[in-house]
């Protein structure tokens, strides 16, 4: 059993049952996600600091963003990146690239040529709003701080743009008055917003990249030119947003050349190009190839791993359904509590009357264990579902097949010199980058974190050879099959691994589907 009062070795919450009214004082243990031999543990190290503290904490950066800010609230949250040397995985934030760390060629000779970045969006709020949600509190109107054409963030200076372009920002706003506002939660916030963390997160990535490619290995050019950066998004507004604020880190404001009247002319406009929902494919796009679901939903129902997985969580499921309101998938629930878990809110409880007497009412609460445990499942069915199981290959092939190709394509144009381009920028979701690391058969299929990068660097060797190296969260993507050593592969090899995922006639293929009996018609 996950739930119920389990004492300050997982939490103490006075008048615990959520709603809360007026008391919300809470004291949690600080915790790390750990990956042992064993699974998915969590680990504590200290108490965990008051919401009130977290949030006064996340003012501070709001109010005067400096990199020391941010890692104060990193302190505060349990989230830094840098905190990291005891555990490998922490869904509340990505481990970063740094000059410290990152894997740097064996060839000294060797010039990087070209890199394609993936990124998911930075720290959201949960995607659905469950009746326990409804006394929390999510704040995102002050995100208008974060702008990559913007004056600068210090509080003391002013616009250094006298003719600068207009800067929109949308402010969410939920009326107290409103009939329905007993359907959404408090602040400023839609679900699956980007929050200021979020923002943040990838800022800091931003300037971690610019430490690396810029200043360290002097890839990049210092100052932002449009040309050599291309930023392709979802049509979303978390991860266009995340993918302006990595280019702010990066390339920060940028004060360009004065006119003849010494005004300070605009600064560049950043573009992020976007497809149709109906096209895209930096995600496994269902509703573009009914082929790839019809196929995902027999590999589920066939899967020996799947059914295991199901019969083995039947009581635990059963109970989230109850404590929670609702049903949801592994990951649905992973989406309601560790939103919470990453900004130190209280977990979700409920009261149970066992009989008439007072005394015998109960109350029910998610714990550590219980956001433990989902993580667990939710790792054991994205390595089922992305990498393993039989049949997988061609939903991989119909799902990243397009973007395995751009892949390549980038390559082989950076190799050729045929463009200018140095940085692709994909941002994109957990989905973009869970079905990458199934194609390149990764050891580690964890869910991605927040802010999670994958890098696919193209160097040219000091003898004039390609290589290829995907290095993902700070580390070199190890594969189950070794079918190539990611930190140094041989192009042709990787542009051939990436051409078995190649689908002649996709959209044929894709509409390739017996309703009736289930299988391919061919």
């Amino acid at each position: 059993m996950f739930f119920g009062r389990t004492g300050r070795e997982i939490f103490q919450l006075e008048d615990a049952c959520l709603p809360p009214s007026s008391r919300h004082r809470l004291t949690v243990p600080l915790v790390l996600l750990l990956l042992t031999a064993g699974g998915l543990v969590l680990t504590s190290i200290r108490s965990y600091p008051t919401p009130q503290t977290i949030n006064d904490t996340l003012q501070k950066v709001l109010d005067r963003p400096t990199q020391t800010s941010l890692n104060d609230l990193f302190d505060t949250i349990g989230s830094h990146p840098d905190r990291e040397s005891t555990a490998d995985y922490n869904y509340c934030q990505a481990r970063r690239p740094d000059t410290e760390t990152y894997p740097y060629p064996k060839d000294k000779d060797a010039k990087l040529v070209n890199s394609q970045l993936f990124v998911r969006h930075g720290d959201r709020t949960p995607i659905t709003v469950l009746p326990l949600d409804l006394d929390l509190t999510w704040e995102c109107a002050n995100l208008s701080a974060f702008s990559f054409t913007g004056p600068a963030t210090d509080q003391d200076e002013k616009s250094p743009f006298r003719y600068a372009n207009v800067v929109t920002h949308q402010v969410v706003t939920i009326p107290p008055q409103s009939p329905w506002t007993h359907q959404m939660w408090h602040g400023s916030c839609i679900t699956g917003q980007l929050t200021p963390l979020g923002a943040w997160q990838h800022r800091v990535l931003g300037a971690a990249l610019r430490d690396l490619y810029v200043d360290h290995l002097q890839f990049l050019p210092p100052t932002f030119d449009p040309e050599t950066v291309f930023i392709r998004s979802t049509d979303v507004w978390r991860t266009k947003q995340s993918a302006e604020n990595l280019m702010a880190g990066l390339y920060g404001n940028q004060k360009t050349a004065k006119s003849s009247d010494d005004d300070t002319v605009a600064p560049p406009v950043l573009q992020i190009h976007t497809l149709p929902v109906e096209m895209d494919y930096l995600t496994m796009n269902g509703g573009a190839c009914p082929r790839m679901n019809q196929l995902r939903s027999q590999i589920e129902k066939a899967s020996p791993v799947m059914k295991k997985l199901y019969e083995d969580n039947v009581d635990f499921n059963n109970e989230l359904k109850t404590l929670l309101g609702a049903e949801r998938t592994w990951s649905g629930y992973m989406d309601t509590i560790m939103p919470r878990v990453c900004h130190g809110k209280p977990l979700q409880c409920r009261r149970s009357d066992d009989g008439d007497d007072d005394d015998d009412e109960k109350e029910e609460c998610v714990t550590l264990d219980t956001a433990s445990k989902i993580l667990d499942n939710v790792a054991t069915q994205t390595t089922e579902m992305y990498r393993d199981a039989e049949g997988i290959f061609e939903v991989l092939q119909l799902g990243i097949g397009p973007l395995a190709q751009e892949i390549k394509h980038n390559l082989v144009a950076a190799k050729d010199g045929a463009t200018k381009v140095l940085l692709n920028l994909y941002s994109g979701h957990d989905t973009t980058l869970s079905p990458l690391l199934g194609m390149l058969d990764s050891a580690d299929m964890r869910w991605p974190p927040y802010a999670s990068n994958m890098l696919v660097e193209l160097w040219k060797s000091g003898s004039g050879e390609h290589f290829v190296r995907v290095i993902y969260n700070h580390k070199v993507v190890e594969t189950k099959s070794k079918w190539c050593d990611l930190s140094w592969c041989p192009l042709d090899k990787f542009t051939a691994h990436l051409d078995r995922f190649y689908v002649s006639d996709l959209l044929k293929e894709c509409q390739k589907q017996d309703l009736k009996h289930g299988k391919k018609i061919e």
